[in-house]
């Protein structure tokens, strides 16, 4: 039945090879320049694992890949998995002090990479951490991806992507027989801001996998003539399994897209007849090309979402969907059904998906909460994950498992969830999870910093841009170039502030317990960046 995990597909490497078995030569993975059937996909994910197997990793390893969005990028995380080995999904926009973290948190050994990409020199990225500080010692074997990147030789030091394993004729069979993975056993890390200064990894499960790829996709009415928008980072959940899993468990297409630059997205979306989008941060960008107005595109599936450009980029009938997720629960586990009537589907953020919980709960005592009444979010189901590598389950859980969420919301008489702002301090801008306390972290690392509070500041398409209140030592102003550039090299850019505000120690607002009031915090961001879109930071001194 449609929606529900086959009998026969336990794991990724499983889902690959049944996929090829039903689909053989129809286009799996599509981009600018290559294209890649099922039969390949399955061929080289055997191939990988044999070439990692043969290298002695196996059960229990962790492998990182740090690949942009390309074909090698599936096939390196499906062989990964398939020796039994967890793929370590790196963020190639990571500066090294936090890919050093990624690394060391991990203690990766092995890694897939690609020597070279836009402005990053990962060779020398990988070189430097790894000679000293925390990630010193690690990444004692690297795997360079060469093969259609910019340079066509390995690396000194590096082994030859291409040259791991043999390639079979019988790809299905082959990667059966080479699958050691379990439905239980940690299939991929994926970090995340969280609430703390340090990046949280979460553990996913082939079981939490799988069955977003299914149940999801159902939701979203994903079908084998689909051909997905794959312009958002696979090594983030939303890529990886709203784009990847979604559309390869049915028999689509993803056409991936290695950066956004809008000519290109707009021409890959014409060229090969996208209908799945997401990635509503990048939808402004889109319509205000030049080229948009003679565009013919027919996006018509994915995530809806509340953005002026919405039915600008959207074809008139579309069916996309409002929909809540984590990144803890695989994505998606509220959503909308793709053949619900219009106003459901646009309403709130739909219902729990089968098998997903949702409970509404006082969050400090974790009481329930009326229908219609706001309080925290609290999750469980099949596509939670495992749990975060290092962190004692009762951090997250609550004692009947339900994941705490730090989100507040409210079930109206549907069941539809309704979101009504946040608990923890995780600022959301393009999609992505920013903690506070890791930017606070930052700053007040510069010496002309005595402290700093960083809150979000709303944007119409964004989301939530990153502003900061910064309190500086006695007689020094703000030097704006400087906590900039200091910031830049330090975060990914997404996390680099694009509001500044200068604060003197007395104006700190404060709570009747002389906490700092971040609630009045975001309300002055607020009112002082005046409604500014994409303004980079709204006062330069005092």
């Amino acid at each position: 039945m449609k929606g529900r995990v086959p009998v026969e597909v336990a794991t990724l490497p499983g889902l690959v090879a049944w996929c090829a078995s039903r689909w053989g030569e129809r286009e799996a993975l599509i981009t600018v320049d290559e294209r890649w059937s099922y039969a390949r996909l399955a061929r080289e994910t055997a191939r990988v694992a044999e070439g990692l197997a043969a290298l002695g990793v196996g059960p229990g390893d962790r492998v990182g890949v740090l690949l942009p969005n390309r074909p090698e990028f599936f096939a390196s995380v499906f062989g990964i998995q398939a020796t039994g080995a967890a793929a370590v999904c790196l963020n190639t926009m990571a500066p090294e002090a936090e890919l050093a973290f990624h690394v060391a948190h991990t203690r990766l050994d092995t890694v897939v990479y690609v020597p070279s990409f836009l402005k990053h020199d990962y060779v020398a990225r990988l070189d430097a951490l790894t000679a000293s500080g925390e990630a010193a010692g690690f990444l004692q074997r690297r795997i360079a991806v060469v093969e259609g990147s910019a340079g066509s030789e390995v690396p000194p030091g590096s082994l030859d992507y291409a040259a791991l394993g043999s390639l079979p004729e019988d790809g299905p069979s082959a990667l059966r027989a080479l699958d050691h993975s379990t439905s239980e056993s940690p299939a991929a890390i994926f970090f995340t801001s969280g609430s703390t200064a340090k990046p949280k990894a979460l553990v996913h499960a082939h079981r939490s996998l799988v069955h977003q790829a299914f149940v999801a996709g159902d939701a979203f009415g994903i079908e084998a003539e689909d051909r997905a928008w794959g312009g958002l980072p696979m090594f983030f959940t939303g890529g990886f399994v709203v784009i990847g899993l979604l559309s390869l468990a049915v028999g689509g297409a993803v056409v991936l897209q290695d950066h956004f630059e809008a000519a290109t997205a707009l021409d890959l979306m014409e060229r090969e007849r996208i209908t799945v989008y997401a990635g509503w941060q990048l939808a402004a960008a889109l319509c205000e090309h030049e080229s948009f107005p003679r565009r013919r595109l027919r996006l018509r599936k994915g995530m809806y979402a509340e953005t002026p450009v919405t039915e600008t980029l959207l074809a008139p009938d579309h069916v996309s969907i409002a929909g809540y997720g984590l990144s803890e629960t695989a994505t998606t586990i509220c959503a909308a059904r793709w053949d619900d009537p219009p106003d459901v589907r646009k309403r709130g953020f739909g219902r729990p998906l089968p098998g997903a919980e949702v409970a509404i709960v006082d969050p400090e005592t974790g009481a329930p909460r009326p229908e219609g009444e706001v309080g925290e979010v609290r999750v469980r189901g099949p596509s939670l994950m495992l749990g975060y590598l290092g962190v004692a389950r009762e951090e997250y859980l609550d004692a009947r498992g339900f994941f705490r969420t730090g989100d507040f919301g409210r079930l109206d008489d549907t069941g539809t969830l309704h979101f009504e702002g946040r608990l923890k301090e995780v600022i959301k801008t393009a999609g992505v999870n920013v903690a506070a306390a890791e930017v606070e972290a930052c700053l007040e690392a510069l010496p002309f910093v005595r402290a700093a509070y960083v809150v979000p500041v709303a944007h119409p398409v964004r989301g939530e841009n990153v502003a900061a209140f910064l309190v500086t030592q006695p007689g020094v102003s703000l030097p704006v170039d400087a906590v900039l550039e200091h910031c830049r090299t330090a975060l990914a850019p997404y996390k680099v502030p694009r509001h500044l505000f200068r604060l003197d120690p007395a104006d700190v607002p404060r709570t009747g317990t002389q906490k700092v009031d971040k609630p009045r915090l975001r309300e002055d961001a607020g009112r002082q960046a005046g409604g500014a879109i994409d303004l980079l930071f709204a006062k330069r001194d005092g």
